[in-house]
């Protein structure tokens, strides 16, 4: 049997209908450069969400005055202890020894105080 049929009426040889090709399948390039380009459209989108719930976080008033010297005072402190460590324990200062096994209880009574207080001055 020959590659060629011939048709009865026209008597021209006409090639075999050949296979359908299998579709190809991406390369491994083709396949990062797309999840490359879906990344950095899912980035856009997010950074634009982002965008927006800051824009409308800023212009809410409760949140713009959620500024409070309570959350001051709390960093302070926290910023006070760490240079205490590093000049203490880092540089090698000589610095006054804290017992500060026995602090610990000070510094429950000081987040409660905290915590009660902010409570109090958001019903009134």
């Amino acid at each position: 049997m020959t590659s060629e049929q011939r048709d009865p009426n026209t008597d021209t040889a006409e090639p075999a209908a050949a296979e359908p090709a299998a579709p190809s399948q991406p390369t491994f390039e083709q396949r990062m450069e797309r999840f490359g380009q879906e990344a950095g459209a899912a980035g856009e989108r997010f950074g634009r969400q982002a965008e927006a719930a800051a824009d409308r976080w800023s212009r809410d008033p409760a949140v713009s005055g959620a500024f409070s010297a309570a959350g001051v005072a709390f960093g302070l402190i926290l910023l006070a202890l760490g240079l205490w460590f590093l000049a203490d324990i880092t540089l090698g200062m000589n610095l006054p020894r804290v017992p500060w096994g026995d602090l610990w209880p000070l510094a429950l009574i000081l987040i409660g105080l905290v915590v009660a207080a902010r409570g109090m001055t958001r019903r009134a």
